[in-house]
């Protein structure tokens, strides 16, 4: 077998930069590679965000009053750009993988305008929640856009004080919002006051938007290309798009990556129930007003710019040194963090109660931002949009809202001095310890994101040589089912027009590589191409629009439906074109005419050979460029088993690629061209099929003619 992808390389010599590059570049270097407009564009939307937020809550007496709410609607409103935020995430980062990300980030922070004007002239409250719903669909590029933007715009040894920048936007918000749009509506005057803040927002909205739309769209994945190459790698305008079920399983397939959004899920309660609770012992237990509160939150704002320079600054550092540790010292910012907050919710007095939040806001934004730069570096870069926004959904909805129910109750009983102390330290110690085992991991992650770029460059260059394209191609393909590994380095080829027959003994892992192949399963490491187009991480829908169709073996007919309705049931795709579906099922019925007469017998009656014939029959309908079939023979008896062939050798006659599943080396040697071998989830043989025959030690294996597989 042609092995065409190169062994991943030490980790250091790729994507993670040498710490003694890391200690000789500077925030300077950094921004001359990817610019100073993108982050400082970028970290004004942030700006704008957390403003909103922070000023909102500060307006909202004059809100409630102006619109005559009451404390609860005021309060449910105020949440929904927010939660707005969470559905818009994931849809937006979607369209980012996709398209242009400037252009997503110009048009929601307008979006937001927009609705920023609307707020200044509501006059109801359904108004109201439809203006935060349009505000937080504006806000929601924050997380899956600019994340992904300011990755791809600036060079791997840089990123983490670039991120730094950008996240220092949030707390700098928290703590000019107030005074901003308190200041406007005070000079406004009256309770109608706050509508000219609303206004007065958006002029800085429209200009950050506008300014947004003619930022430079940076090239995917260019730096890591770059760093693993020594160049970028063109585009060829027919990549196989990523769809979100895709995205999710394959980033779920990242150990490192999954386990952080474990870490997030556990550490969302700390970030985002527990502010609440603290808030309201302020209120009760310290009897402090909205203007004290706010105050006390920009105060402690302070702190969170300190820890996002500092994370920053640390984060690049340590990062180069060493990915495992910088793993561990976010576990341990967050354990800190968590405890803190305990120790913030019994403090006796105000000032104690701000020194303490300024220490755990420092701890908390010296976390988010190594966790950012970790992230980047161990998402591909096909779906890197997604990859943010699941970080926001972890963080936000499952830590957020799973945490708000769980606090509820503590808070109900105990009050929420002991919701906080309680919850926060478990939950961050829950976050670290998930962390820690991401550290174990995350070397692995980011040599195979290298080992993948390497490989793409290595098939572009042998197809460039002169190399034959095959139809299918499979690539150092790595499966699991959760912990158990079921292929390992699986790599083949399958020819246009060729019949290939994949062999082995049962567990061998036949079954499950057609699996990933037709998009029903997805591996782990690897990659999957058609007609030189990678289809890795598409769905199965995509997959058979392309032409890669399977027939299950002893499950390709509906028992209890007609032979006709089978062949209507078959041709699915079809349902929009009835003609269209009426001429493939003429067409199929003439390749097996033994159909014919059996039109309105059920399915279930037939013959193990005339159901396994109409399963044939029904793939046809959808013009398969390859079929897939997984075992040809099973469970049929040897008249059967004649017929079954009989027909597979009149589709070989019309050109039609097959891989088909057998486990009888006689069968397979009856109708195939070549011949795969799979022992224990490896391919132990390849090539012609009578060669097979001279390999006593495989063929000893095989249990002739036997089911299973």
């Amino acid at each position: 077998m042609t092995d065409v992808m190169a062994e991943p390389q030490q980790v250091d010599d790729l994507l993670v930069p040498t710490a003694a590059a890391v200690d000789e570049g500077t925030l300077r270097e950094a921004l001359q590679a990817g610019g100073r407009r993108t982050v400082f564009v970028l970290g004004g939307l942030a700006v704008l965000d957390a403003a909103d937020n922070a000023g909102f809550g500060v307006l909202a007496p004059d809100i409630q009053s102006s619109l005559h709410l009451s404390t609860t609607t005021v309060t449910v409103v105020a949440a929904l750009a927010g939660f707005t935020v969470f559905l818009a995430a994931l849809p937006l980062g979607l369209l980012g993988d996709r398209t242009r990300r400037t252009v997503i980030a110009g048009v929601s922070t307008l979006v937001w305008a927009v609705a920023s004007v609307l707020t200044s002239v509501a006059q109801a409250a359904w108004q109201l929640v439809l203006i935060r719903v349009l505000s937080g669909i504006g806000k929601a590029n924050e997380g899956p856009i600019q994340g992904s933007l300011l990755t791809d715009a600036y060079p791997p040894r840089g990123r983490g004080r670039i991120f730094a920048i950008h996240r220092s936007g949030l707390p700098i918000g928290i703590l000019i919002g107030p005074a901003l749009l308190g200041g406007v509506a005070s000079a406004a005057g009256g309770h109608e006051g706050w509508r000219w803040a609303f206004a007065a927002m958006a002029v800085p909205a429209v200009l950050l938007g506008v300014t947004t739309l003619f930022l430079p769209e940076p090239r995917r994945g260019q730096y890591e290309q770059q760093e693993v190459l020594g160049q970028v790698l063109t585009t060829t305008g027919d990549e196989v798009r990523v769809s979100l079920g895709g995205a999710f399983a394959r980033l779920k397939k990242v150990k490192t990556f999954y386990l952080i959004m474990v870490s997030l899920g556990a550490f969302g309660f700390a970030i985002t129930t527990v502010p609440i609770y603290l808030s309201l012992i302020l209120d009760h237990d310290f009897g402090l007003d909205v203007g004290e509160r706010g105050a006390v939150a920009s105060i402690m704002s302070i702190g969170a710019m300190i820890g996002a320079a500092l994370g920053g600054k640390y984060a690049d550092r340590l990062f180069a040194r060493s990915p495992e540790q910088c793993l561990y010292a976010i576990g341990g910012a967050i354990a800190a963090l968590g405890c803190g907050l305990a120790i913030q919710a019994y403090v006796p007095s105000v000032p104690l109660f701000v020194a303490v939040g300024f220490v755990t806001q420092g701890l908390l934004f010296a976390g988010l931002v190594p966790v950012t730069l970790v992230v980047s570096a161990i998402t591909p870069f096909q779906f890197r949009a997604v990859g943010f926004a699941m970080v926001g959904l972890y963080l936000s909805l499952v830590g957020g809202l799973g945490g708000a129910f769980l606090g509820a109750a503590f808070e109900g009983r105990f009050g929420p001095r002991v919701a906080v102390a309680v919850l926060a330290p478990i939950s961050s110690l829950a976050a670290a310890a998930f962390l820690a085992r991401g550290a174990r991991t995350v070397r692995a992650d980011i040599a195979q994101a290298s080992a993948d770029i390497a490989e793409e460059q290595a098939e572009r260059e042998r197809v460039a040589a002169g190399g034959e394209l095959p139809l299918l191609q499979v690539r150092h393909l790595d499966f699991s089912y959760g912990s158990l590994q079921v292929l390992f380095d699986v790599s083949l080829d399958v020819r246009e027009g060729e019949v290939l027959a994949l062999l082995g003994t049962n567990g061998a892992g036949k079954s499950t590589l057609l699996r990933a192949v037709s998009g029903l399963d997805f591996a782990d490491r690897g990659v999957i191409r058609l007609s030189g187009r990678t289809i890795t991480y598409a769905e199965p829908q995509t997959r058979v629009e392309l032409g890669v169709i399977q027939l299950p073996g002893g499950k390709a007919v509906y028992p209890t439906l007609s032979v006709g309705e089978n062949l209507i049931a078959g041709g699915y795709t079809l349902v929009s074109d009835p003609p269209e579906l009426t001429r493939r099922i003429d067409e199929v019925l003439e390749l097996f005419p033994v159909l014919t007469t059996l039109l309105d017998q059920p399915a279930g009656t037939l013959s193990g050979g005339e159901q396994q014939i109409l399963g044939l029959a029904t793939a046809m309908l959808l013009r398969p460029k390859i079929l897939l079939i997984d075992e040809l023979s099973l469970g049929l008896a040897p008249v059967m088993v004649q017929q079954v062939l009989q027909t597979v050798e009149r589709l070989k006659e019309t050109g039609l690629t097959m891989v088909i599943v057998e486990q009888s080396v006689n069968i397979a040697l009856t109708i195939a061209d070549r011949a795969v071998f799979m022992e224990k989830g490896q391919v132990r043989f390849e090539g012609p099929a009578q060669e097979l025959l001279h390999r006593d030690d495989l063929v000893r294996a095989v249990f002739l003619g036997s089911d299973g597989g």
